[in-house]
Formats: C-alpha cells, structure tokens, sequence
C-alpha cells in the first residue's frame, strides 16, 4: 500500500503542475486577447491553432504519447483559449462603446 500512497502523491503533484500551467497559459491567452482587441487582429487563427496541434502531437510522439489523445487535449485547450479570448475582446469593445 505504501509503494500506491507514493505514486498517488507524485500524481497529485503533477497534477498541480498541469493545473498551474495551464493557469499561466490562460494568463497569456488574457494578454493576447487584450493586445488583439487594440489591434482588431481576429480571435480565431486557423494556421496558428494547426502549428499548436502539429508542434504539440510531434512533441508528445517524441515521448511517447498518443496523437489522438494530444489532439483532443489541445482542442479543448485551444477551444477554451478562444472562449476566453473571444470574451474578453467583446468586453472591450462593449466597454469602448460607453
């Protein structure tokens, strides 16, 4: 029981540095978002969201994971990255509005 309590805690942690990641990435998409909104440059990138996925699913390979498997976990990234964008770019043109 001892070796799963030792797994369980190093899973937790990696777990906490997934979520911590992940916080900072959508710090970065706020910023994007900001910078898009004072430049007009559209929310959606197709070319860009295909250079994630390719960079990402050949950077997994290279460790051994599934393609299909980074492919869903970045279209749920990327989708939730252009919610938040997408948000956040209609609030500043409702806020210049005023």
């Amino acid at each position: 029981m001892s070796d799963m309590t030792t797994f369980r805690r190093e899973i937790d942690s990696l777990d906490e540095e997934l979520i911590k990641a992940l916080a900072r990435r959508f710090d970065i998409v706020r910023e994007v978002a900001a910078y898009k909104s004072r430049t007009g440059v559209a929310v959606i990138q197709p070319d860009r969201i295909r250079q994630i996925k390719d960079r990402c699913t050949d950077l997994g390979g290279s460790y051994g994971m599934r393609p299909e498997f980074l492919r869903q976990l970045y279209d749920l990234i990327i989708a939730e990255s252009c919610f938040l964008e997408h948000e956040l770019v209609q609030r500043a043109k409702q806020g210049s509005r005023s």
